[in-house]
């Protein structure tokens, strides 16, 4: 691993509609990495034009937005944020929508409940083939 990669503190957003999730990731991963939350896609859109991004964590139904295969959608159409890695959230784990969010860009699925090990896990592994690949 080369030592910028071990002495940055990435940033994630994470962008749920769930206050309880929001928390839980934040308490996962708040020590790791520089956490923004964002429980709209409105609201993430804020972020996203007032910080950089290196992942997004992306719950897969949004209540009151677009879905979160529309924003994964919207992401990988725009210049500034396609290169962006996207973890999928979802309490839903039929393979339909997992492909789905595959075949869109996103980078993995995770499905709720959220477990910490493997969530940490595969943060970091996609992470470090980022830095690793160029794509960021």
């Amino acid at each position: 691993m080369t030592e910028k990669f071990k002495n940055t503190k990435c940033t994630i957003l994470a962008i749920d509609d769930s206050p309880e999730i929001l928390t839980l990731i934040n308490e996962i991963l708040g020590e790791t990495y520089n956490i923004h939350l964002a429980k709209t896609v409105k609201a993430a859109n804020i972020i996203l034009n007032e910080k950089k991004a290196d992942m997004i964590l992306l719950d897969l139904k949004l209540e009151g937005d677009i879905s979160g295969l529309d924003f994964l959608s919207y992401l990988k159409s725009r210049d500034s944020l396609k290169d962006i890695p996207v973890l999928m959230i979802s309490s839903n784990s039929q393979l339909m929508n997992v492909s789905k969010a595959t075949k869109l860009g996103a980078r993995g699925y995770i499905v709720k409940p959220i477990n910490a090990v493997n969530l940490r896990d595969k943060i970091y592994s996609i992470l470090l083939e980022t830095k690793y690949s160029g794509s960021r």
